[in-house]
């Protein structure tokens, strides 16, 4: 089987401890390095080519989203999930602008962050649901209008479509969101693919983010 190569990025030495005795026991993760700061975070990304990074936020030399923009500008095949303590809605949007695959506030319990892990190294895209809440509550298409390139023709989604993709957006898996819709979980993958192509996406994750672009997910 083989293993999700990890990189923890965090400035805080107690937190990497705790985020590595929470993954231990995860016999599918392999954790490559550690960083204390973004500008190391970026080096090992560039260094190891790692399945995907936790990067916390709030830390020293480059903060985590600049680094974000870096690491996948050097690593993009590299699924960053955010781990922070920040929670406001402009934090969360920047991250899915520059490119992270997830979001994770720090008090997330042990399975949760194994699934978010796993879920992204995937190609999926991971929100935890209070995240996941915010950001469509508080989402606005205008609001990514600054690094976001603008297209020209708006892909038309079907009702049913919608349905899956405002559900593809807040994290849920296939077979959640054919237990939501009362569908089976074929039907859901049928409707995901067809839209990954009306929108010329190459994944789940570009699903996600080409959809709040033409304001799909308002």
């Amino acid at each position: 089987m083989k293993k999700i190569t990890l990189i923890l990025a965090d400035d805080h030495r107690l937190v990497r401890d705790g985020i590595k005795s929470l993954l231990n026991g995860a016999t599918d993760i392999a954790i490559l390095g550690e960083a204390e700061n973004g500008t190391q975070a970026a080096d090992l990304a560039a260094i190891h080519k790692p399945i995907a990074m936790l990067l916390d936020i709030s830390m020293p030399h480059l903060n985590g989203l600049e680094a974000l923009k870096t690491i996948k500008s050097l690593s993009p095949e590299t699924k960053v999930i955010m781990l922070s303590m920040h929670e406001e809605p402009e934090y969360i949007i920047k991250s899915l602008k520059n490119g992270a695959s997830g979001y994770l506030l720090k008090s997330v319990e042990r399975d949760e962050l194994l699934k978010a892990i796993r879920t992204v190294a995937e190609g999926k895209v991971y929100y935890q649901t209070d995240v996941a809440h915010t950001v469509m509550q508080s989402f606005s298409p205008d609001s990514l209008k600054e690094t976001m390139p603008k297209k020209a023709d708006t892909p038309t989604l079907t009702e049913r479509e919608k349905e899956i993709l405002h559900c593809v957006a807040e994290g849920l898996s296939t077979k959640q969101i054919a237990n939501k819709l009362f569908i089976s979980p074929r039907t859901v993958e049928v409707h995901r693919s067809n839209m990954i192509k009306k929108l010329g996406a190459q994944n789940v994750a570009e699903l996600v983010k080409l959809a709040i672009q033409h304001g799909l997910l308002a």
